[in-house]
């Protein structure tokens, strides 16, 4: 497996779409606000930051080497299968608690649904990596500091900005579920403690499984 793709994999090793999309969500809400970030440690957020970094970087790398795999890359003209979302195999992860729903893509056009890594070269075509890395650590700094970060910068560009991180982990995500279909996680520790308090491994099983004992 190229380092792109297995840094991907391990992303969605430790943190489910779901849980990936609501602590980006909740990391720039605060941040443009005048509160702290109330989550469970600020030590989780900098990890979840640490992994955005490296899927940013696998990104780039992805794209300008242009290692595209052609089982990620769904035919313009497929089946209404696909429209009707009941291919699960094409959108669906394999963690427990999620429903299909949870795996669909809210902020990926057709086209990008179709194929991802259109979503990955508008991504790396909006700003160089050194400053998608910049931008990201403007939003820590103030999601982990009573300043706003709206008095810096403006709406627009916030939202510019969250539309296209939110582009990065969704289509990722697709390009891990189509390119691993078979593959079953393997969870590290700082993973386990990060998105499951209880220390237990989240598992693999099929959209729409149940286990109370475990949470994403």
């Amino acid at each position: 497996m190229q380092q792109h793709y297995y840094v991907i994999h391990e992303f969605f090793d430790c943190y489910g779409l779901s849980n990936a999309r609501s602590l980006l969500s909740r990391m720039i809400k605060t941040a443009g606000s005048r509160k702290i970030w109330a989550g469970r440690s600020p030590s989780d957020l900098l990890f979840f930051s640490e992994k955005m970094e490296e899927l940013m970087e696998a990104a780039w790398s992805l794209v300008t080497r242009y290692d595209y795999k052609p089982v990620v890359i769904l035919d313009k003209d497929t089946s209404d299968t696909v429209w009707s979302l009941a291919g699960y195999e094409m959108y669906c992860g394999r963690h427990v608690n999620y429903t299909p729903w949870d795996f669909f893509p809210r902020h990926l056009n057709k086209k990008e649904f179709l194929d991802p890594y259109k979503a990955l070269e508008k991504f790396t075509g909006c700003h160089s990596l050194d400053k998608w890395k910049d931008i990201f650590k403007e939003f820590l700094f103030h999601a982990l500091s009573p300043n706003s970060i709206d008095q810096f910068d403006d709406a627009p560009a916030i939202l510019h900005t969250y539309i296209h991180l939110h582009k990065l982990i969704e289509a990722t995500h697709l390009i891990e579920v189509r390119s691993n279909s078979e593959t079953t996680p393997h969870h590290h520790d700082k993973c386990i403690e990060t998105n499951n308090p209880s220390g237990e491994a989240a598992g693999n099983q099929p959209p729409g499984s149940h286990n109370n004992n475990h949470h994403d």
